[in-house]
């Protein structure tokens, strides 16, 4: 597996030769990723860009449980429409769980496909997510995955990304979020809502390092619950269409997995 991983990673790189060279008037590479803030950007229109999460592992534990997850394939396609709108499609990939009961050794597996994102991020302010800017992002998920990956019924969310300036080469993101979130029982929806503040500190034109702490109130009907984490990424852009990165994310709350590392890549066409 890890080998398919790495075998991955160089085929993406590879892959950059074939995306030619950033039109001149074109603007600055702009991705999602990685971390869990979300940028206000848009791409030019007639563009694609290509994101992938290559690897996500995460592991959790409580009094009664330990759990591995780990997961492959993430994808997120994006679209330029217009000069402020793009068109977005994602599918959260295939994983894998394991679960320990740590007082009878009983381990569970379980594996499944994720869910269908399709949003449409609208810029109001700069598209180009430079100075001061702002978006909004509805977007609506169905359920084309398998338990335990996926949720089970459709659900729904907003998030308006913002962005501004601080200093010379740091940006500050915030992504207030809110969702009709698919219950555990797979039956029905409830309110959550959720933050994500980001601090970006770009060193020359090739590396991005952040830091962001995130938070979120699931309001479930089977339990209310508050996850959040303190996050650490860095990114390189290869080439000025494409993009690596790679981060960790470290739990603060019971709720939340204690560590999770992520890997992927970016590509614009």
């Amino acid at each position: 597996m890890r080998r398919r991983w790495g075998l991955a990673v160089l085929a993406m790189c590879g892959a950059a030769g074939f995306a030619g060279q950033a039109r001149a008037d074109e603007r600055d590479f702009c991705a999602d990723r990685p971390g869990k803030a979300t940028p206000s950007c848009t791409l030019d229109p007639g563009r694609f860009q290509i994101e992938a999460g290559l690897f996500d592992y995460a592991h959790s534990r409580d009094r009664d449980t330990i759990e591995d997850d780990e997961s492959t394939g993430d994808l997120l396609l994006r679209y330029g429409v217009d000069d402020h709108t793009e068109a977005r499609i994602g599918w959260d990939g295939y994983g894998w769980t394991r679960s320990r009961d740590r007082m009878t050794g009983l381990v569970e597996h379980g594996r499944g496909a994720g869910d269908l994102t399709l949003s449409l991020r609208r810029n109001l302010r700069h598209p180009d997510d430079s100075g001061t800017a702002f978006a909004v992002m509805p977007s609506v998920t169905l359920p084309v995955g398998r338990n335990p990956v996926g949720a089970g019924t459709w659900s729904a969310g907003i998030v308006t990304p913002f962005g501004a300036d601080l200093a010379k080469n740091w940006r500050l993101t915030l992504d207030p979020e809110v969702d009709a979130a698919a219950d555990a029982d797979r039956h029905g929806r409830h309110l959550a809502y959720a933050m994500a503040a980001a601090v970006t500190r770009s060193v020359g034109e090739d590396w991005q390092f952040t830091m962001e702490g995130w938070a979120m109130r699931d309001d479930d009907p089977s339990g209310h619950v508050t996850q959040s984490s303190v996050d650490f990424s860095t990114a390189w852009q290869r080439t000025k269409n494409q993009q690596v990165d790679l981060s960790a994310y470290v739990g603060t709350s019971r709720a939340t997995p204690r560590i999770e590392l992520v890997l992927g890549v970016s590509e614009r066409f």
